[in-house]
């Protein structure tokens, strides 16, 4: 099981090179579990996408559409604010990520994650992670 951060799921949605790097985490038969707040995330990260003239309204619109169906499960947000808001406090990072951390250490679901301060935490607190690395 995996949690994939929006990012993550832009890339691979977008067709990134960076993202076939997770391609086949995403599109394959792995379940894919996340917060609502992904999608929340996911249309802010495209209308700049859209604002700037990389992509079209059309293409902005497809992308959305795959994150929607690469997640399976996608787990409400007000349950875990308090549990998100303790960690954010308690670990000093952003509340949006930690929707995900969350869920990833209640399910003992692998993060997948750009955010190499996400991922450090995550490490740190003994969760399993996916990401690039640089050499």
């Amino acid at each position: 099981m995996y949690v994939v951060d929006t990012n993550i799921l832009i890339a691979v949605a977008s067709g990134e090179d960076r993202g076939a790097l997770f391609a086949d985490i995403v599109e394959g038969d792995n379940r894919i579990i996340g917060s609502e707040m992904t999608l929340a995330e996911a249309p802010h990260i495209i209308r700049k996408y859209v604002k700037e003239g990389y992509i079209d309204e059309r293409a902005g619109h497809e992308w959305l559409r795959k994150i929607q169906t690469s997640v399976d499960e996608f787990y409400p947000i007000a349950p875990d604010a308090m549990e998100v808001l303790h960690e954010s406090l308690r670990l000093n990072h952003s509340a949006y990520d930690m929707f995900n951390f969350v869920l990833a250490r209640r399910y003992r679901a692998c993060m997948v994650s750009f955010d190499k301060t996400l991922i450090k935490l995550c490490v740190q607190e003994g969760l399993d992670v996916c990401t690039e690395v640089n050499f």
